[in-house]
C-alpha cells in the first residue's frame, strides 16, 4: 500500500483493517514470527520489553475477526446501545481498550449500514410496506380506523403515490 499523507483518506477503511495482520494461515489466523534474542536488534528483531509479557499489546485481528467486530458493531448501533455501553462491550468482547479503535469500528459499521440501505433500498421499502400493511390490517380488526388510515398514508408515501401535502395551503382572502 503506498504511503498516505495525513489529509488523504483511505480508499477502503475495511480493507485497511483487514490487511492489518501481516500474514495469515489458511484459517485466517494471524502469523507472527518470534524474535530471536541471538540476532542483533533491528527492524526484524525489536528489543524485548523490560516490563514483561503482560504489557505487550494483543495481536492484530485476522480478517475474519475484523468482519465479526464490524458486524457486532452494526448490531449494537441498530439496537441503539449507548456509546458508553458499546465501549464496555467492546472491551469485554474484543479485548480492545482504546476508544479510537472502537470508534473506528463504529464508523466502519455506520458506513456499511448506509451503503447497505442505499443499495437495498427497494427491498427495505418492500419490507416497510409489508409491515405497515400488517399494522393497518390489525388496526382495522381492532376498529382503530384512524391508525389504519395513517398506516395506508405512510404506505402511499413510501410507494411514491402520495406527493402532495395532506392539507391544501390556506388561501389568502
Amino acid at each position: 500500500m503506498p504511503p498516505r499523507t495525513p489529509n488523504q483518506a483511505a480508499a477502503d477503511p475495511v480493507e485497511e483493517l483487514r490487511s492489518a495482520a501481516s500474514a495469515e494461515d489458511d484459517n485466517g489466523q494471524p502469523l507472527y514470527e518470534p524474535t530471536d534474542p541471538a540476532r542483533p536488534i533491528g527492524h526484524a528483531n525489536p528489543p524485548r520489553r523490560t516490563r514483561g509479557l503482560a504489557l505487550q499489546p494483543p495481536p492484530r485481528p485476522s480478517r475474519l475477526e475484523v468482519e465479526r467486530r464490524v458486524a457486532e458493531a452494526q448490531l449494537w448501533i441498530a439496537q441503539r446501545v449507548p456509546l458508553a455501553l458499546i465501549a464496555e462491550k467492546a472491551r469485554e468482547s474484543w479485548g480492545v481498550k482504546n476508544t479510537q479503535t472502537i470508534n473506528r469500528y463504529l464508523n466502519l459499521a455506520r458506513e456499511r449500514m448506509v451503503e447497505e440501505l442505499i443499495s437495498d433500498r427497494r427491498r427495505h421499502q418492500a419490507e416497510q410496506i409489508f409491515a405497515l400493511n400488517d399494522c393497518a390490517r390489525r388496526a382495522m380488526d381492532a376498529e382503530q380506523f384512524s391508525a389504519a388510515v395513517g398506516a395506508f398514508r405512510v404506505i402511499a408515501e413510501i410507494g411514491g403515490l402520495l406527493r402532495a401535502p395532506l392539507k391544501p395551503p390556506e388561501s389568502k382572502s
